[in-house]
């Protein structure tokens, strides 16, 4: 089973906003707990700084994935918030986690994606199902 969950971000997103949306987001997606080892890949998307994204050349690079944010102290606490407000359709997540994978970027459409999948499913293959945008 793969759950795409995709959570807008507003300039400041409180902890408490950010889990909300997941939590909303994954119980649309998914009603009933997931059992089994799970492979999480969280993306960030951060804002442009200005200065990026007032020199076309940078604006692209960045667009592109080749430049990208630096702010290793973000993953940590937004890593254990999404795995708190997971916890909603996973009761061990970060027991349950195998596979796990944070990237950041910048983008002129602030959000972070997050994608659930079950380690070992048939289904593990297939593209998601549905889309939750929130």
């Amino acid at each position: 089973m793969v759950i795409h969950l995709i959570i807008e971000a507003e300039y400041l997103l409180t902890k408490e906003t950010l889990m909300k949306r997941i939590r909303s987001a994954a119980k649309a997606q998914c009603s009933q707990k997931l059992e089994g080892a799970l492979s999480l890949d969280i993306r960030l998307f951060d804002h442009m700084p200005l200065a990026i994204a007032e020199c076309q050349n940078k604006r692209t690079y960045a667009e592109k994935g080749l430049i990208r944010p630096v702010h290793v102290s973000i993953l940590q606490p937004r890593l254990q918030h999404i795995q708190e407000a997971l916890h909603i359709i996973a009761n061990e997540v970060p027991l349950q986690i195998v596979d796990l994978r944070v990237s950041q970027f910048y983008s002129m459409r602030p959000r972070v994606e997050i994608i659930l999948n079950t380690v070992g499913d048939d289904d593990a293959r297939l593209p998601p199902k549905k889309e939750t945008s929130i």
